[in-house]
């Protein structure tokens, strides 16, 4: 349903700034595989780099390859059963690919794969109990690897023999594995954070502070160590013992990838595109320039370059430097938000787009719906959205409307303010 509105309205929330460019992503799509989900590239869920190499893992089953910066991609998964690939990881020489399938050990869907070749071929590693592979981590010579319904597998001989290693684990799907200062992360759905400091013979859960327990991701700079999940992004400074929230400037909380370029941090989100800290995660700022697909579920980094993973086989690809100008150049010219504001849409009257302009001077729920004459709903913009204090601009396109007086209304905790628009075709 939500892909399906995005085809007819599309929204692009974002802070408003200058309208000089300084570069902007630029899309690739990756080439239709010979088989799979419905034989398309799938949703990329996943971005590595090995060496100068990048690879690309996507929903349906599909691992492809790439030896020019991004420029071209070549289909690779000789050996590969079919299934989601949900992790991609190097270690040495060797690649490591996750695929969910059945669950079923020895089933032919999904699993852990090997390739000593840089993705020319594949093998599928044995001994683990259940095939939905979500997550792969080395710590020194051991392989952890998550899954879903069966917890945390681990492997001291290269990935040989595994052993469960679940003990205080009360939530079997874990989607994600971090390593950070010689520590382990589990990330699970519904269940929060756990630790080990023993290579899994004990987990702890480490959930002060957190608002929501379906954990998507983590990363670290310094001595920080950030998560993120469908509250925002959070943040701890005491190894996990206590998290606070980090999501001042962000207008979505669906946190879904974070990329590190010290002393940079890049988060990708569900719906609100690519949004960039330059404070370690004080604030964030949106970095969406030319960005049209706002669903972002993997980064990679390749010298100065940034890769994102998308919808439908697309990685959009920008200059780090690039970024940083832009949103220096954004947060320059951006006005503080000290009153709840709803603007006139300029144009107007329009045909068949117009922007909606609005200010929110704390942490609100944010409506906002465009009516038609008669009262009823033809447009809801944002849907009960957490969002930060800033000014917003929302672009409304409606084209498979006909002309007429539209009314468009933003409703939060303490303001409720309404305007009327034309349509003029």
């Amino acid at each position: 349903m939500e892909r399906k509105f995005l085809l007819f309205v599309f929204i692009g929330i974002l802070i408003i700034g200058s309208n000089e460019i300084f570069g902007q992503w630029v899309k690739t799509v990756l080439p239709n595989p010979p088989y799979g989900f419905g034989a398309l590239p799938g949703k990329v869920t996943v971005l590595t780099t090995h060496g100068a190499n990048l690879y690309a893992g996507t929903l349906g089953g599909n691992i492809y390859f790439s030896a020019d910066s991004g420029a071209t991609w070549a289909y690779i998964d000789s050996g590969l059963t079919t299934g989601d690939v949900n992790a991609i990881a190097v270690n040495d020489s060797e690649i490591f690919a996750g695929v969910y399938g059945s669950g079923i050990s020895g089933s032919a869907w999904g699993g852990l794969f090997r390739s000593k070749n840089n993705g020319k071929t594949w093998t599928q590693i044995k001994g683990l109990t259940n095939n939905n592979v979500y997550s792969i981590v080395f710590k020194g010579t051991d392989i952890f690897v998550s899954t879903w319904g069966a917890g945390i597998f681990h492997s001291t001989d290269d990935g040989a023999t595994w052993n469960a290693v679940n003990n205080g684990i009360t939530n079997l799907y874990i989607r994600t594995l971090f390593v950070y200062n010689n520590y382990i992360y589990a990330g699970s759905q519904g269940d929060g954070v756990f630790f080990t400091n023993n290579n899994g013979s004990a987990w702890v859960q480490l959930n002060s502070g957190l608002t929501n327990l379906y954990i998507y991701q983590f990363a670290s700079k310094g001595t920080t160590l950030y998560m993120g999940n469908d509250a925002g992004i959070f943040k701890s400074t005491n190894s996990g013992g206590t998290w606070v929230t980090s999501d001042s400037g962000l207008t979505s909380s669906f946190i879904r990838a974070f990329e590190v370029i010290d002393p940079k941090i890049l988060v990708g989100t569900s719906g609100e595109g690519v949004f960039l800290s330059v404070d370690d995660g004080a604030t964030w700022s949106p970095v969406d320039t030319g960005l049209t697909e706002p669903y972002i579920y993997g980064f990679a980094n390749l010298g100065s370059t940034v890769y994102a993973g998308s919808w439908d086989g697309e990685v959009w690809i920008r200059s780090i430097n690039e970024i940083i100008k832009t949103m220096k150049k954004t947060t320059q010219t951006q006005p503080v938000a000290t009153n709840y504001i709803l603007d006139q849409n300029y144009p107007n009257p329009f045909n068949p787009s117009t922007n909606i302009s609005f200010s929110i001077p704390q942490k609100s729920t944010v409506t906002l719906r465009v009516y038609d004459a008669l009262g009823r709903v033809v447009s809801t913009l944002i849907d009960g959205q957490i969002m930060q204090k800033n000014n917003y601009n929302v672009s409304f396109n409606a084209d498979k409307l006909a002309s007429g007086v539209y009314i468009y209304q933003l409703i939060t905790n303490n303001f409720v303010s309404t305007k009327k628009m034309i349509l003029m075709k």
